[in-house]
């Protein structure tokens, strides 16, 4: 039986604050991960997350926008470790001729964006907008902690989240 559990039977807390301390005491031993919403599809996880069309990307009246959600989560990927409040260095990276992307509604830049991202309650997010001119095969991909400054001494690093691609425009 776990110390929390044998505690839990002779106190007055209330069960949050020992899920709380199983989570940290967890994630001690290593039971750490980062999860990036929208998730990869395809058989082996290995595809675009978000698959918008030429004519998608290219609206200038309604730019697409992708907001995207990191996650520090256990391993099984079922609990968000919520107390992780903290900041980890992302990169958008992006393979376009003419596309372009800002990040949480800042400017366009034409080359890969670096931020640091602000984690509360172990989640994080941002958008990012596409503008410029965007083509088929054209993609963003995300790395989170590539320095693996990793947390509570385990690495969470991400490299290459591939979260979109874009289609061809449907033939009509």
């Amino acid at each position: 039986m776990r110390k929390l559990d044998y505690y839990k039977r002779f106190t007055y807390i209330p069960n949050e604050v020992y899920d709380h301390l199983k989570g940290l005491e967890d994630a001690a031993g290593g039971d750490i991960d980062l999860v990036i919403l929208p998730a990869m599809t395809g058989d082996q996880g290995d595809e675009a997350a978000l698959k918008p069309t030429e004519s998608e990307t290219n609206n200038a009246d309604n730019p697409y926008v992708a907001t995207v959600a990191v996650k520090l989560m256990n391993k099984a990927n079922d609990k968000v470790l919520e107390w992780f409040n903290g900041t980890r260095k992302v990169t958008v990276g992006i393979t376009t001729t003419d596309g372009k992307i800002a990040i949480n509604d800042g400017d366009f830049a034409a080359v890969n964006v670096t931020f640091d991202l602000a984690f509360e309650n172990g989640v994080g997010t941002f958008t990012i907008t596409l503008g410029g001119t965007w083509a088929e095969d054209d993609t963003v991909k995300i790395t989170v902690d590539n320095s693996d400054v990793g947390i509570m001494g385990y690495s969470v690093k991400k490299t290459n989240h591939f979260l979109i691609e874009v289609d061809a425009n449907p033939q009509a």
